[in-house]
């Protein structure tokens, strides 16, 4: 009695084992590993390995100059705006809706951010999660500041110094994307952020 006991416990234990194999291989997701291959000591922007060639110059670029002995500010603030708006409209290489950089973004306005773009730009953006969507999503090739200007601008009660930014956006393909957009960029510490986005 007991040694049939265990043979059927152990049968289920194997039929068990196996089931959960056959489910991991049958539903495992093919997403590749993003990790970050560059970054900025004492700031928080990343450059991710999905970044594509726009990014990587336009971030050689920040850090070049974050890393020099003088710190050109407008040049700075330029960077953060064309970054910025090359991650957020370049959607070919996001996994999934949720995909989301926020190393841009003022930390307090960070939920915010994440929730508008979810139920707008990212809304009907298909997961790859088996790498097989065929999806037509837009790819920023560069981005053009149009205007820049030094302005004072208000959160709550506190007044921050920054710049309003226009740019003009380039695609690899017109999918009826935004084409201008106009950028607050505002510098708390030694940080620039961008603050609003029209």
């Amino acid at each position: 009695m007991k040694k049939k006991f265990m043979i059927v416990l152990l049968l289920l234990v194997l039929l068990y084992s196996a089931g959960g194999v056959t489910y991991f291989y049958l539903n495992k997701t093919n997403k590749p590993t993003i990790r970050n291959i560059s970054s900025i000591k004492n700031y928080p922007y990343k450059l991710k390995s999905n970044a594509t060639s726009v990014m990587k110059n336009e971030f050689k670029i920040l850090k070049d100059n974050l890393e020099s002995k003088k710190i050109n500010e407008e040049s700075y603030a330029s960077s953060i705006a064309k970054l910025f708006i090359i991650d957020l409209y370049t959607i070919t290489n996001k996994f999934n809706k949720y995909d989301i950089e926020t190393g841009y973004i003022y930390p307090d306005a960070i939920d915010n951010y994440k929730l508008n773009v979810i139920n707008t730009l990212y809304k009907y953006v298909e997961s790859n999660e088996k790498d097989k969507r065929t999806q037509k999503l837009p790819e920023v090739t560069k981005v053009t500041i149009e205007s820049q200007e030094p302005i004072e601008f208000k959160i709550n009660k506190e007044k921050f110094n920054g710049y309003k930014i226009n740019v003009i956006i380039n695609y690899l393909e017109d999918l009826e994307y935004d084409s201008t957009s106009e950028i607050i960029v505002i510098k708390k510490g030694n940080i620039y952020y961008i603050a609003e986005k029209k």
